[in-house]
């Protein structure tokens, strides 16, 4: 087979060939139902709940990306922020500024930010991406919390660790999902309140950033409609 350059691609060995025509039969017949329902609930027909038919749609396209995940763990694909910048990073600052941005997002749902922000705490890491992190944090209690309803952010230095926690009230996870939260795509039962969108594959991200600054990240709830508590770690210098 040719290349853009003139020369010839190497063929792909039987397992890798096997595995992608296997991926792409699971892909058009995911995106195959997805479609489907769609097309249903514009047509309305009767005896359909309309949101059985959006939520089949949204777990099929769901199901379809962590099929691609899969497929990319197979083949090896490594998958990550590139080069991070490694440097003295005012956590303080960072969570403080972080939550200026997300508060439109808080406003639009009448939701309250109660902050404990230890000052002048410090970290290690590339500030970027630790950004990314606490606002997928951030932005994730807010999703799956009432509107008018209270999101906690916490921070301190303890133990030479600087520790984070954002909790929220909201719908809460189930032992099952708990399981599942940190897997990229994952078919959760959990809704977010306003019909925004899962971004399931956020937290697998945050979890990924986390430990690529020798930190953790967990998440902790007592069940459905009791709110979630996750806790980030990260060394102090």
């Amino acid at each position: 087979m040719p290349n853009d350059e003139g020369g010839s691609v190497p063929p792909l060995s039987t397992p890798q060939a096997e595995r992608l025509h296997r991926l792409a039969h699971d892909l058009r017949n995911r995106v195959a139902g997805a479609l489907e329902a769609v097309r249903s609930l514009h047509e309305r027909p009767e005896g359909m709940d309309p949101a059985e038919l959006s939520s089949f749609a949204e777990r099929n396209l769901f199901q379809a990306l962590r099929d691609i995940e899969s497929a990319l763990d197979d083949l090896g694909v490594e998958r990550g922020p590139g080069k991070m910048r490694m440097e003295p990073v005012d956590l303080t600052h960072l969570l403080n500024g972080t939550l200026a941005d997300v508060r439109p997002r808080l406003q639009r749902k009448a939701q309250t930010a109660i902050t404990e922000v230890g000052e002048g705490l410090q970290v290690v890491g590339d500030p970027e991406i630790l950004r990314q992190l606490v606002h997928a944090l951030m932005t994730n209690a807010s999703k799956f919390s009432a509107a008018g309803s209270e999101i906690r952010v916490s921070a301190a230095e303890q133990n030479g660790q600087v520790i984070v926690r954002v909790e929220d009230r909201g719908v809460g996870l189930s032992p099952s999902d708990l399981q599942e939260l940190f897997v990229r795509y994952a078919w959760l039962t959990s809704r977010s309140t306003a019909g925004e969108g899962q971004a399931r594959s956020t937290l697998a991200r945050a979890r990924q950033w986390a430990t690529l600054h020798q930190g953790s990240l967990e998440a902790e709830s007592k069940g459905i409609g009791k709110g979630t508590r996750f806790t980030l770690r990260l060394p102090a210098p």
